[in-house]
């Protein structure tokens, strides 16, 4: 997906628009330079998180998309929380993903491995989880949740808001991407300090103190 100089904008206006999130303003400016001087990305490289797969893909060719491997990165996308269902996913989503870690390896030095936590959903997997939308992008193959080794959710969001024109969210532990209309957010609840009980805990009345 090459980056053009009106979808550079269009993501620096995405990125100005994030919640603020402590990200190093050095390492966006940065990853803006990459974005805009690299070539076009052709290879893919995702992991699938849980099972332990990975795809080092070609996306497209001078030929154009290449399907066979389309195929594999698709499958590696499938829906693998319901009877492994699986569709064929847009190109342009994997377009995406190839330029996020293209630019984000470029400013790294090495290739940075992108995790992929949710891909396609069914309806039934989607209708279970709360506070998925219903029309969610999921379900369509257009949309992805990840994450990247040694990088926090918002590191991945300004480079998905630098790479792309579609959405971008923020959560606790992982990165959504998608090829819909562009918009931003964060969501999800931060994860509770470790040993601070959960509200509505049954407890039992405390022992006298010695």
């Amino acid at each position: 997906m090459p980056v053009s100089r009106r979808s550079l904008l269009t993501g620096l206006a995405a990125l100005a628009a994030l919640p603020a999130c402590g990200l190093d303003r050095a390492y966006a400016a940065a990853l803006a330079a990459a974005a805009a001087a690299l070539p076009p990305p052709v290879r893919l490289w995702l992991r699938r998180e849980g099972t332990g797969e990975e795809v080092s893909a070609i996306v497209r060719t001078p030929d154009g998309y290449n399907a066979r491997d389309l195929l594999m990165l698709s499958w590696l996308l499938r829906d693998v929380r319901d009877a492994s269902a699986a569709v064929w996913i847009d190109p342009r989503l994997f377009e995406l993903l190839a330029s996020v870690q293209v630019a984000m390896s470029a400013v790294h030095g090495a290739v940075v491995p992108l995790i992929v936590t949710s891909g396609y959903r069914t309806p039934g997997h989607n209708a279970g989880i709360e506070g998925a939308a219903r029309g969610s992008l999921h379900l369509a193959g257009r949309a992805v949740d990840l994450k990247a080794v040694g990088y926090a959710p918002d590191a991945v969001a300004v480079a998905g808001a630098l790479c792309g024109r579609g959405g971008v969210g923020i959560y606790p532990s992982f990165c959504h991407l998608d090829i819909g209309q562009a918009r931003v957010w964060a969501g999800g609840r931060k994860a509770r300090p470790a040993g601070q009980p959960v509200p509505g805990t049954p407890i039992t009345k405390p022992g006298e103190p010695a």
